[in-house]
């Protein structure tokens, strides 16, 4: 029983830590393109766009926190915790 619970528990890490890669590198590129957009409806799109990241990100960082007090001695979850730590905040341009 305590070994499903393990597979799971670290696919779900995986799943989330992927998602954190994701946002980071969609954040990043969106930032780059405020920098250089001239179409007000685009620009506007993007900021929304990079708002919606933030607050995944946010909810990321939640339930890495909640795996980690409920499962404090489990190193995915100490990692997936430590990645949303370092995730760096996405600006608002």
């Amino acid at each position: 029983m305590n070994i499903q619970i393990n597979y799971f528990s670290e696919s779900l890490v995986l799943s989330l830590c992927k998602e954190i890669e994701y946002i980071k590198s969609r954040s990043k590129n969106i930032n780059h393109s405020l920098r250089y957009c001239q179409n007000k409806l685009l620009y506007k799109r993007l900021k929304f766009e990079l708002s919606k990241l933030n607050i995944e990100k946010l909810k990321i960082k939640n339930i890495s926190e909640n795996l980690f007090n409920n499962n404090g001695n489990g190193l995915s979850s100490e990692f997936l915790l430590e990645i949303t730590k370092r995730s760096y905040y996405i600006p608002q341009s």
